[in-house]
């Protein structure tokens, strides 16, 4: 993932001489008419000099923008980024800023935390918009810094005081900030907001939920691979499908099957989050064409000085070799079955290197997929797998997306359900060997509420550094394949207390790989299964959720595939909500709704965090996906419970999806 997202990325102003980044955070939303908006005022300095980035991702009908400002004038107490939009785009949802739209004209206003700029320092903002027309009207030219236009010069005369923000009239959301129209697949809540480093800090902030982007602001396709560490440079390799670009060009076309390779991919990065394209280290044409290829894994041998992949190849497994991390990678050889396994031949599989150089590939069997083994490459030259310890028969099903990891000492075998492209909970056996005596399996904490943030197992890196050490999950969403949402990759920390490994689900958090530390983000999303995609099939009970009867998942989405609904054919009372741990301080809650209208009684709301309840009304007729905001909400107790309420008369019905609860101060 890297800093700019989208488009090509257009910079006004040269580069400032040093570079520092804050943490991003969603800060306000623009709400349903005749709700409040949430409107953070500040004192503003004069800005003598700025630099402005604006990258967009777009699809039909909407686009989502980042925006990094560069100060290169005297340190800013409180600043607005001015700006016009072409044609008839709009702006919906934002994040880390104020937003206020005139016509076409665009202001910007920082919130709490990040109204202090210091001279050359960045600041990240962001917002989905939507446009009519069948092409994008294309980007703003020309961007004021409290009223400086950004030229990328300091200013040698004094600066214009800042544009007030209109203030007349609360601007309304368009229904769906991603899409212009029908079930769309481009989260709200999952903005994409740019991963940048904390201010005065090493960390990085890293955005799920999201379609990554490499440092040239292009699509990151990579998917069941593999992470190495060569000296402090990290290779992350994968495979690009054709479905996954389709995918990815219109999400709202929903899932697709095919899975044609494209090419083996190859990104670089130091410190986790903004990755380098390397290129493609393999193509079809190098491995003959229109076989399956998939679950990747390199390794570096120590006797030939080559650097190997590992890559299922149809119904078995290619071995390919370089000089180098980056390649290109040609074809050493291949192999058609390994001892010791059931089926002869691997399921789901990756590969992994103990302290001491040694590569192994860790998988389940193929058909059936119930036996998990550990195997050494071959030490000589790592281009042949040797017969296969069976470290564990599971009894419950079979499991997929096999991933192992060492911490500590402790060995790690991690896996899926057998769900094919959907999400699970992540199933784990531990022991000191590598190859034998591993535990009973258990399920990792903090995967269940969730099903691992909406992902399957697909690789892991430990992350070791001055200060600690921790170990990344690397979730592949299927989404392209299972149409459960938006973004490829999330990458999530995992912590230990001892050997029982914690799984923390979020949607921005920051990561300081060279410390080996991490943190909450500041635009962190708090509500866990937010988009109703955890559960792969029509549920009563949904993952995360609490819930009375009368309740369900339902066919059909802001986002995704599925939402949630409260619904009877006769007079009911319906009740759902997730209880909430999160540190003390101002949210805004916010769900995408739609509602028959017509009830006793609806709505959203907030509750049980230290004061009055607060609610937003839900039951009038909403055809339209509308986004209903509470924002305010003062968290004194160390929790929240949040959810859908109702007392509704027969045939009344409300769907609710892509719920937010973001800090705000």
């Amino acid at each position: 993932m890297s800093g700019p997202t989208g488009r090509p990325v257009g910079r006004f102003g040269a580069a400032p001489p040093a570079r520092r980044r804050t943490a991003v955070a969603i800060a306000s939303v623009l709400v349903a008419s005749g709700l409040a908006t949430l409107t953070l005022t500040t004192t503003a300095s004069a800005a003598s000099g700025c630099q402005v980035s604006y990258t967009t991702s777009t699809w039909s009908g909407g686009f989502t923008a980042n925006v990094s400002i560069t100060n290169l004038g005297s340190p800013l107490t409180g600043w607005t980024l001015g700006f016009t939009l072409p044609g008839t785009e709009s702006v919906g949802q934002g994040w880390s800023a104020t937003f206020s739209q005139s016509g076409q004209n665009v202001t910007a206003t920082n919130v709490s935390y990040n109204g202090t700029l210091g001279t050359n320092a960045n600041t990240g903002i962001g917002f989905n918009g939507t446009y009519t027309g069948s092409t994008y009207p294309g980007d703003p030219t020309s961007f004021t810094l409290d009223g400086t236009t950004c030229t990328g010069a300091v200013a040698t005369a004094s600066a214009t005081p800042s544009p007030t923000p209109t203030g007349a009239s609360t601007p309304t959301p368009t229904p769906t900030p991603t899409e212009s129209s029908g079930p769309s697949t481009s989260p709200s809540p999952s903005t994409s907001p740019s991963p940048t480093p904390s201010s005065g800090s090493a960390a990085a902030t890293l955005q799920n939920d999201v379609f990554w982007k490499d440092t040239s602001g292009n699509p990151i396709y990579s998917q069941g691979g593999g992470v190495l560490k060569v000296g402090g440079t990290y290779y992350w390799y994968g495979a690009k499908y054709n479905g996954a670009v389709t995918y990815y060009d219109n999400p709202a076309a929903g899932k697709n099957s095919d899975v044609s390779f494209n090419a083996i991919t190859c990104y670089s990065s130091t410190d986790l989050v903004h990755w380098k394209f390397e290129g493609d280290v393999m193509t079809a044409s190098d491995v003959g064409g229109g076989s399956w290829v998939g679950r990747i894994g390199v390794a570096h041998n120590p006797n030939t000085g080559k650097y190997v992949l590992v890559s299922q190849l149809g119904s078995g497994l290619m071995f390919a070799t370089a000089g180098t991390p980056t390649g290109r990678f040609a074809l050493a050889g291949t192999q058609s079955s390994i001892g010791n396994v059931s089926t002869g031949m691997s399921g789901d599989q990756s590969v992994f290197v103990d302290d001491d150089g040694q590569a192994y590939l860790a998988f389940s069997n193929k058909n059936g997929r119930a036996n998990l083994y550990v195997a050494r490459l071959r030490p000589s030259d790592f281009l042949q797998v040797e017969p296969a310890s069976n470290i564990y028969n599971s009894s419950s099903g079979g499991r997929e997306g096999n991933i192992m990891f060492k911490h500590a000492g402790t060995y790690y075998f991690c896996s899926s359900d057998l769900h094919g492209w959907n999400a699970s909970h992540t199933y784990c056996i531990t022991s000191s060997k590598v190859d034998s005596s591993y535990s009973a399996e258990f399920v990792m904490q903090g995967t269940d509420a969730d099903f691992s943030h909406v992902t399957q197992t697909g690789l892991a890196i430990a992350v070791n550094g001055s200060a600690g050490s921790f170990v990344v999950f690397g979730g592949d969403r299927w989404s392209d394949f299972a149409g459960n949402g938006i973004g490829y990759n999330q990458w999530l920390p995992v912590t230990f207390n001892g050997t029982t490994p914690t799984f923390h689900s979020l949607s921005q958090w920051n990561l300081d790989a060279a410390a080996g530390t991490w943190s909450v983000g500041a635009g962190n999303n708090y509500v866990l299964n937010p988009s109703i995609e955890a559960d792969r099939v029509s549920q009563s009970t949904m993952a995360g959720w609490t819930g009375s009867a009368n309740v369900g998942n339902h066919l059909g989405g802001h986002t995704g595939r599925w939402s949630m609904q409260e619904y009877s054919s006769s007079g009911y009372t319906a009740d759902i909500y997730q209880n909430i741990s999160l540190p003390d301080g101002t949210y805004t809650l916010s769900a995408w709704i739609k509602s028959s209208g017509g009830q006793k009684s609806a709505n959203l709301l907030a509750r049980n965090f230290g004061g009055s309840e607060l609610d937003r009304s839900i039951s009038q007729p909403i055809g339209g996906w509308t986004q209903v905001s509470i924002p305010g909400i003062t968290v004194t107790d160390g929790t929240i419970q949040v959810g859908v309420a109702c007392d509704a008369n027969a045939g009344n019905w409300v769907y609710a999806d892509d719920f937010d609860l973001v800090k705000t101060g």
